[in-house]
């Protein structure tokens, strides 16, 4: 019923950080996006919409549809908003901004959420953006569209089975997650959510 245990959207330094640790786990993958490497196959994907009991249909832009028990969404900067034109410099201020904060993102995701939202700059990253996913997944992310979806420390969504990575969990794990210095600690998380929701053991 389903070809893939874990579809990645988005060839970034998460997406393909994710995509190696599910590829080291034995997991049926498929990675999807722009920024490619060889192991990426580069198309967009249109669509990311429920399928069957527990899965999700994947739908890509020649028309493809791939369906799999679990979804990772890795989206950059590039889908929500414009960045300054520096964007580089950007994200180094932004990820230096507090030592602390930057370093550890799992003591970050223990704050308070009111604590967490105002010590974050919000970048127009709200569930509304995320256009590729049916409007009744959208509403189920967030309380509100302007806001960023809620994950839990596994960075899975209030969706099960869709889980964030990047940019759009920066309001729960703080600026280690603006740029590539929390893809590794994503990673590993994301992973320990995924073999959850399979019903499987980590390797």
């Amino acid at each position: 019923m389903y070809e893939y245990d874990l579809i990645v959207v988005g060839a970034g330094p998460y997406g393909r950080s994710i995509a190696a640790h599910a590829t080291a786990a034995g997991l049926r993958l498929r990675l999807l996006g722009r920024r490619t490497r060889r192991a990426a196959d580069g198309r967009t994907v249109t669509a990311v919409r429920p399928y069957g009991r527990d899965g999700f249909e994947v739908v890509t832009e020649d028309g493809e549809s791939l369906r799999t028990r679990t979804v990772v969404l890795a989206l950059g900067p590039a889908r929500f908003t414009e960045l300054p034109s520096d964007a580089g410099e950007f994200r180094r201020v932004a990820a230096h901004r507090d030592r602390f904060r930057a370093a550890h993102p799992a003591l970050f995701r223990r704050l308070p959420t009111v604590v967490r939202l105002l010590l974050t700059d919000h970048e127009n990253t709200g569930t509304d953006r995320v256009t590729l996913l049916s409007m009744p997944v959208r509403r189920r992310l967030s309380r509100t569209p302007d806001a960023p979806p809620w994950v839990d420390t596994r960075f899975e969504s209030a969706h099960p089975g869709l889980f964030f990575a990047g940019l759009l969990t920066a309001a729960f794990f703080g600026p280690a997650i603006r740029s590539a210095h929390g893809a590794e600690f994503t990673a590993r998380r994301v992973l320990r959510g995924v073999h959850r929701r399979l019903g499987r053991r980590q390797r």
